[in-house]
């Protein structure tokens, strides 16, 4: 009889049993029965672990995503049934031959399905981890595209981490509609749908399906490091049952012509200076911080330099978007 030995890993302790089997079994831990105080902030910091062998991924799956977590979570969607691959294939015309590799880096043969287990699963947001959630979203948004833009921010008010600060510093932030864009308090309830979506934002990056490592930005490793550990805790966590105490949260409302909230951007002259892209201008109304590119400021619709757009200045000088002639 071969013998293994089972490890656990709760918060800093260590639980070890030794077992005996004529085979390594596999064991899933039930995180929903495990008491309240260790589900509080970190519920579970590694998941069960055997001394066995862990599954081998197939050579389509190796070779068309470099995440094995996300491998993993993609393939977790087909066995519980969120993902029929041939019907996605089919529907998006790819053949057959070619769906096994596709549904690994296709966003249209795997965001329905995503959203869909993430809407299904509101329950398990509180088991995942905060410091992770924090990772991910701290440093800026995986895209200017609104939704994956609405999560993250989202998501950093559930953390009260300051939007001004991560919009401030976000590389994407020159290109963004909704730099500096406070949610209402109807948009801002965190979900786990919004974790899945960023997750995904991140998994099918082209730089990360292309393996390009290179061009990455500076500190991108450490955020694909939390988002591939979400990725695994989500795995574990589907196939735990549901909760059923806990209610469903009520949909986002959308209302149209809404007034945004913004938040001020950080003052200038305080020792933490803002991150100003060249052709960025202050508004002297509201002391709001534009984009180049705004010819009117999108906090109070006061009117711009006068000479920001693409015009020819005194003295024949061509102007750039962004330059401007000073008044005085």
């Amino acid at each position: 009889m071969a013998a293994s030995r089972l490890f656990i890993f709760l918060g800093n302790s260590i639980l070890h049993h030794p077992l005996s089997f004529s085979q390594p079994p596999l064991l899933k831990l039930n995180i929903a029965c495990l008491p309240h105080s260790l589900r509080i902030n970190r519920c579970i910091s590694s998941a069960v672990t055997l001394e066995s062998e862990t599954p081998a991924l197939s050579d389509d799956a190796i070779s068309a995503h470099p995440w094995p977590e996300w491998v993993n979570f993609v393939d977790q969607l087909k066995v519980i049934g969120y993902i029929t691959q041939n019907a996605e294939a089919a529907e998006n015309g790819i053949s057959t031959g070619e769906e096994s590799a596709a549904v690994y880096k296709e966003l249209k043969l795997v965001k329905d399905a995503c959203m869909n287990f993430g809407r299904d699963r509101f329950d398990i947001f509180k088991l995942l981890p905060t410091s992770d959630i924090q990772a991910i979203v701290e440093q800026g948004c995986p895209s200017v595209f609104r939704k994956p833009v609405n999560s993250a921010k989202r998501l950093r008010a559930h953390l009260q981490i300051d939007e001004g600060d991560v919009c401030s510093s976000c590389s994407l932030r020159s290109s963004c509609d909704r730099a500096y864009v406070l949610l209402t308090e109807t948009e801002a309830a965190a979900r786990t749908v919004d974790v899945v979506r960023m997750l995904m934002t991140f998994a099918l990056d082209p730089l990360v399906v292309s393996g390009d490592v290179e061009d990455k930005p500076a500190g991108r490793e450490l955020v694909e490091s939390s988002a591939r550990r979400l990725l695994s805790e989500l795995v574990e966590l589907s196939e735990t049952p549901a909760d059923p105490d806990l209610p469903k949260p009520a949909s986002v409302v959308h209302q149209k012509k809404k007034q945004l909230q913004f938040v001020d951007p950080p003052d200038t002259g305080s020792s933490k200076s803002i991150d100003m892209k060249p052709g960025d201008w202050v508004c002297t109304e509201c002391n709001f911080m534009n984009f180049a590119r705004n010819i009117r400021c999108l906090k109070c619709k006061a009117i711009g330099p006068k000479a920001s757009s693409m015009s020819t200045g005194g003295g024949g000088v061509e102007m750039k978007k962004g330059d401007w002639n000073c008044a005085q």
